[in-house]
This record gives structure tokens, C-alpha cells and sequence, in this order.
């Protein structure tokens, strides 16, 4: 390749720009372009070519055991690079991506990090390319990344091949950095999203309310915790660390009471176990976390908009259908039963949901 460095700008065409075309074109053919992202100028070189690669290293000062990230334009990118991803990667896609987040699949040697920027010319150089993209930002080793092709050129002049000038890039924080694995995630680079911001988007509180919170309100959950933890296959211990919280909340109890005998008999017949729970009374602060409520009747759900008008939104039934879910409290046994199997068939719709 030429060690003249190409300025490409895309101008008012945007990402149907020539400009664009012509950087894909060259990046594939093993040259090093640099591109707009909505936090700086990266450097993109095509993954699967090993000169491209060695070129990129020399410049970034990059040793061969530290990797780059691979970016993507859509998340169907993630196809043959991650398999399977884990659900916690899957919570943080939905809620970060496109966005400047850096997530790292794998603890092993051979983990890697995907980004999937939040700029529409980066999306469409990346798809135009046809090849693996990796992009560092574009900078020599110990200097400040560039927001600008002006930056760019005065930095990397007669070291890249081309620059595809997409206007000034936003600049601030870097990305930041997660690792994740089948079961759990840790912050290694806080960046342009706080750890706070990420630690309650991988929480979900589901909360399950009834009267007294004796008997359909903690079966429910439990339900739901068995739901969960088949969907994900994973133990009921590890829904905590991939961020799922299920509690049960009575609207009207003192708290502090057990399930009733005749919830323990019927949660036994279902292959659960409520013999530890604990009733509580329905608060503000339990509705303000929650992510959705599911209520008995109408009632209950009545209680609770009531009690937290700001989270009326996140309160319905638990029956997808809005229907009742009848207090067995007094009905036979056999009766109790059909309510707990009519309970699962709902609390599965809404996990089902999720």
C-alpha cells in the first residue's frame, strides 16, 4: 500500500457517500483506514489479514498477547465470533448497544471483545468492509485519540492509508470495557458508561404481590425462579449473579408471617419448596425498584399504582390475559392445585416475555 495517506469525506451523502465505498475498499485490501465513532476516530484494518494486522500492531505499540476489538454493525456481527452468547452479554446488548461499550466474551486466551458503535457512517464503513474490522483509537501509543480527521492526518500522516472524514467525532469518555461469562460480568475500563449505569441495567426485579402474602404470591415466585433458572439453564443460586431479583410482597399483612400449611402442601405437589418464606408487606421503595409487578386481581394492582403512582407503568397481572387468579384460601386442596398449575402457566407467559 501507499504510505500516503488518502482524505476520504463523506460530505452530504453520508453513509451512502463514494467516500465510504472507496475506505471499504481499502481497508479489505489490507490498507488501515481510520473512521468516525461517536466517541473518537478509530483505526480499522481488516482482522483476517496478517499484514494488516502486524502494520497495526507497529503502530499502536500493540504486543501480540493484548488483542483488539473487533467492531460490528449490527448485532447479527456477533455470528461466528461468540457462540453461544451468554445471556448477561445479551441484557447488556439490549440495553448499551449501539453505544460505546466494549464487551469481552470469555475469561480464556482466546476471549474477545466486540464493539458495535453508535455512529451511522462507522456502521456502514464496518458493513461495506465484507471483512472482520478490529479499530483502536487512532493515536500513536501515549497520545490523546483524535476527534477529528484534521487530528487524524496530523497524528498519522504517511502511516495509514486513508481517513474517512465523517465530521468531528464527539469526543469524552472512551468506551468502556466489560467482561462477561455464562453466569456473570466485571468492569474492566470504566469509560463513557458508569459502572452504576451498567450494574442496574443487569439488575431485573420481578415482584409478585397478593393479600397477605401467604400463599399465590410467594408460590408465584418461586415459579418464576424455576422458570428462570430452566430458561438460562442454570442453577436457582446463580439468577443473583446474572442480575434477576424475585420477591413475593403482600398489600395487606404485618409481615413476618409463613406460607400457609396448605401452600407448603401444594407447593410440595409442584416441586417446590416455601417452607422458608417470610411474608412481607408491599412498599414504595420495593415498587420503585421493581422492573415489573405482577399482581393477583385487579385489586392488588389498584394498591400498588396507588401506593407508587410512578410505576404504574410496570404493574399488571399476572395472567397475561387479565384474569383472576383466585385466592384458594378455604377451597380444597385438590383446587389449591389447579390454581398452582394455572399460576405457572402464566408466570412461564411472563418469563416468556422477558
Amino acid at each position: 500500500m501507499s504510505t500516503e495517506t488518502k482524505t476520504l469525506v463523506t460530505g452530504g451523502d453520508g453513509v451512502g457517500s463514494p467516500a465510504v465505498r472507496e475506505a471499504a475498499e481499502i481497508l479489505a485490501g489490507g490498507g488501515l483506514v481510520a473512521f468516525p465513532t461517536e466517541t473518537v476516530y478509530g483505526i480499522g484494518a481488516n482482522a483476517a489479514d496478517p499484514g494488516a494486522m502486524e502494520r497495526l500492531r507497529t503502530l499502536k505499540d500493540r504486543p501480540a498477547d493484548k488483542p483488539f476489538s473487533v467492531h460490528i454493525a449490527d448485532p447479527d456481527g456477533l455470528e461466528g465470533l461468540v457462540n453461544p452468547v451468554p445471556v448477561v452479554a445479551r441484557k447488556l446488548m439490549d440495553r448499551f448497544w449501539p453505544g460505546p461499550m466494549t464487551i469481552v466474551f470469555g475469561r480464556a486466551d482466546d476471549a474477545v471483545g466486540v464493539r458495535l458503535p453508535d455512529h451511522e457512517i462507522a456502521r456502514a464503513f464496518i458493513r461495506a468492509c465484507g471483512v472482520p474490522v478490529v479499530a483502536p483509537s487512532a493515536n500513536l501509543a501515549g497520545q490523546i485519540p483524535a476527534t477529528t480527521a484534521a487530528e487524524v492526518a496530523a497524528a498519522l500522516d504517511g502511516r495509514i492509508d486513508a481517513i474517512l472524514d465523517g465530521g468531528p467525532a464527539p469526543g469524552g469518555e472512551p468506551s468502556s470495557v466489560v467482561r462477561v461469562w455464562r453466569t456473570g460480568w466485571e468492569l474492566l475500563r470504566e469509560g463513557a458508561v458508569l459502572e452504576d449505569e451498567i450494574d442496574r441495567a443487569m439488575r431485573c426485579v420481578l415482584v409478585f404481590i397478593c393479600t397477605g402474602n401467604s400463599c399465590r404470591s410467594p408460590i408465584a415466585a418461586a415459579l418464576c425462579r424455576e422458570a428462570l433458572a430452566k430458561r438460562f439453564r442454570v442453577e436457582e443460586n446463580d439468577l443473583e449473579p446474572l442480575g434477576y431479583e424475585v420477591v413475593s410482597a403482600g398489600t395487606a399483612t404485618a409481615g413476618g408471617g409463613r406460607a400457609s400449611e396448605s401452600a407448603m402442601a401444594a407447593a410440595r405437589d409442584a416441586g417446590l419448596d416455601v417452607s422458608g418464606h417470610r411474608s412481607q408487606r408491599l412498599t414504595r421503595e420495593t415498587l420503585e425498584a421493581a422492573d415489573r409487578v405482577y399482581a393477583m386481581n385487579e385489586h392488588h394492582a389498584e394498591s400498588a399504582r396507588g401506593l407508587c403512582p410512578e410505576a404504574a407503568d410496570r404493574i399488571e397481572l399476572l395472567d397475561p390475559a387479565g384474569g383472576v387468579i383466585e385466592d384458594p384460601i378455604g377451597l380444597p386442596v385438590e383446587q389449591f392445585r389447579k390454581i398452582v398449575r394455572r399460576m405457572r402457566q402464566c408466570v412461564q407467559s411472563r418469563v416468556d416475555e422477558l
